[in-house]
């Protein structure tokens, strides 16, 4: 499945695990629209939590 969603709709990006299983980590990314994407399974989950908070920072510094 693929989801896309246009930098320009991007209000927020959130991370989590789950309480029960400290390792299973997701990344809630929530457009101005406020629909909620969860996902998980990431192999490199710490750069792309990075990446897409450091994309929304840009975006928001720019405006």
């Amino acid at each position: 499945m693929k989801v896309v969603v246009p930098l320009d709709q991007l209000k927020a990006v959130n991370h989590s695990s789950s309480r029960d299983n400290p390792s299973e980590k997701y990344i809630q990314v929530i457009s101005i629209g406020e629909h909620e994407f969860w996902f998980m399974g990431f192999l490199y989950y710490d750069e792309a939590l990075k990446c897409l908070q450091d994309i929304l920072q840009e975006r928001c510094a720019a405006v």
